[in-house]
């Protein structure tokens, strides 16, 4: 395998969702807060919380789906089945919020599950609660599909209407002054929606020690066969067999359950995602069951793109930007 070849194998994403419909909270432009307000949306993340827009974000642009366009990123994805390489935990997170950007934050997950428990990312990756301790490897299967990308006009910042309430507030606001940036945060936002990217993805997270995981990452380095590929995902070599979970789409967990079943060397049967590999017809089947309508990507750009003055800007980001590391540190 060629140097390009493993940093694809590496290098492969896998993204949480968040269902439109059901949460209401993901809308071009609006503001939020991610020092005080993004762990509500890492609750809509995770499914579990039902928020209004108004408890999430915040109404800071006059008509911005006037510039806004909607992409069609649907590809053919027969064959793009999708092994990645996690040597700890940090690694897991990097790469299941992998779609998720915030501008000035180096990990964007510390901000999406804050206050998690152990127990609710282990279920939220389909493995068990001991499979979050120390020392344990990670490999990914998965299988993306976005399907559309609504995104803002390049040139928004400069075509879209602030409301009057927050460009007078930005025209008033005194440079040395940070409480009145701080405030500002809270009341309309620290970063607006920029774009988000709608789909789904079905994983399974495989758990490993460092023996077999190191074994595994080598024989991928050596080109390793197809059946070598499927025996170091089995349960001879895993320590855990993750669940095989969509982000989106019950349905296609029921399908995997008894379309995706493989039988070990021992006689035993286990699910595994690797199953689709080379079957056109079971990735045909699992597409049409795969969601189109939760969020797999959100990019969050910092409100002061908005600020016209270039000191005030500048200052504003600053501010911004010591508050959002010092929160990342504290996480």
């Amino acid at each position: 395998m060629d140097a390009l070849a493993v940093a694809a194998v590496l290098l492969l994403v896998l993204n949480t969702a968040v269902r439109v419909d059901a949460a209401g909270n993901v809308d071009i432009g609006r503001g939020v807060d991610v020092l005080q307000r993004f762990g509500i949306i890492g609750d809509v993340l995770y499914g579990d919380v039902s928020n209004t827009k108004e408890m999430v974000t915040h109404d800071i642009i006059e008509g911005a789906d006037r510039y806004t366009e909607v992409l069609n990123v649907t590809k053919n994805h027969t064959n793009l089945l999708n092994i990645t390489f996690c040597p700890d935990l940090d690694c897991l997170f990097d790469v299941y919020f992998d779609g998720f950007q915030v501008d000035l934050a180096d990990k964007p997950w510390k901000l999406l599950t804050t206050s998690r428990s152990r127990h609710m990312v282990s279920e939220r990756f389909g493995v068990p609660d001991i499979a979050m301790g120390f020392g344990q490897k990670f490999v990914i299967v998965s299988y993306k599909r976005p399907v559309k990308r609504i995104k803002t006009f390049d040139n928004f910042t400069q075509l879209a209407e602030l409301k009057s309430t927050i460009s007078d507030k930005f025209k008033c606001m005194s440079i040395g002054i940070e409480s009145m940036v701080t405030d500002f945060i809270t009341e309309h936002g620290s970063h607006y929606i920029d774009e988000y990217t709608l789909g789904d993805t079905v994983f399974q997270v495989l758990v490993y020690l460092p023996v077999f995981y190191n074994k595994f990452y080598k024989c991928v380095l050596n080109n390793c066969s197809e059946s070598d590929t499927a025996l170091l995902l089995s349960p001879v070599y895993t320590e855990y067999q993750g669940q095989v979970l969509s982000v989106g789409s019950d349905a296609v967990e029921k399908w995997v359950d008894t379309n995706l079943q493989v039988e070990s060397k021992h006689g035993h049967t286990y699910v595994s995602l690797y199953a689709l590999k080379n079957r056109p017809e079971l990735c045909n089947e699992i597409v049409a069951l795969m969601d189109d309508q939760s969020v797999v990507g959100l990019h969050l750009k910092v409100m002061s793109t908005f600020v016209t003055e270039p000191v005030k800007r500048k200052w504003f980001t600053e501010v911004l930007d010591n508050h959002v590391k010092l929160r990342e540190v504290n996480l």
